[in-house]
């Protein structure tokens, strides 16, 4: 098996995700690319009592089709982050352990950040350590279309409508499960609120 993988960065990735980092000894975010559009680098799936709903990061339109994923900023003319951060409320306030991580997330809702890649390495961070994940992690300094032997490439692997190959995952008791069903490949967000730190266990 390969020892490294190399990845997009995602705003509150989906479990499959977060999985297949686990399985490696270093994952390296690809910093250097151009920004893919209808992707989960802005993007994340949570659950509600009417079933999958999708939260959107409002960026700011560019003057050419192509930018940099490093220099996309995040515009809040819509305040999407409150938006957001209401959504997870009225949608995990009765999970087991939305009540735990409250004061921990909220603040990442309430700062407004310019730099979308930024953001999201915050949030990775702050997720690998919620979880003690441990998921060695570094960034590239260049692009390039092949990679080492030694390395997955799973750039834009993990998108939206697109099929991928996940493993068969272990369902746990999501908070509408009972009225929509299981919905298997959501945001990290609804495992760490359902399962809080049990949540490793699941992704190993």
């Amino acid at each position: 098996m390969k020892k490294k993988l190399l990845i997009d960065l995602q705003y509150f990735g989906s479990i499959p995700y977060y999985k297949k980092m686990m399985e490696y000894d270093e994952v390296i975010f690809e910093a250097k690319e151009f920004f893919v559009k209808s992707s989960y680098r802005n993007r994340c799936e949570v659950v509600g009592p009417n079933g999958k709903q999708i939260l959107s990061i409002q960026i700011k339109k560019g003057k050419n089709k192509k930018r940099l994923y490093q220099d996309v900023e995040i515009t809040f003319d819509h305040r999407w982050n409150h938006i957001h951060w209401y959504a997870l409320m009225s949608n995990y306030r009765s999970s087991p352990y939305f009540e735990f991580y409250e004061d921990i997330l909220e603040p990442y809702f309430t700062k407004e950040y310019s730099s979308l890649f930024e953001f999201n390495i915050e949030l990775f961070e702050l997720v690998n350590k919620l979880l003690s994940l441990n998921i060695k992690h570094s960034l590239t300094k260049e692009f390039h279309k092949e990679v080492a032997e030694d390395t997955e490439d799973c750039r834009s692997y993990f998108m939206p409508n697109k099929a991928f190959e996940t493993e068969e995952f272990k369902e746990y008791i999501q908070v509408f499960s009972s009225k929509v069903g299981f919905f298997p490949n959501l945001s990290i967000l609804d495992l760490l609120f359902c399962e809080g730190p049990n949540a490793i266990n699941f992704l190993k």
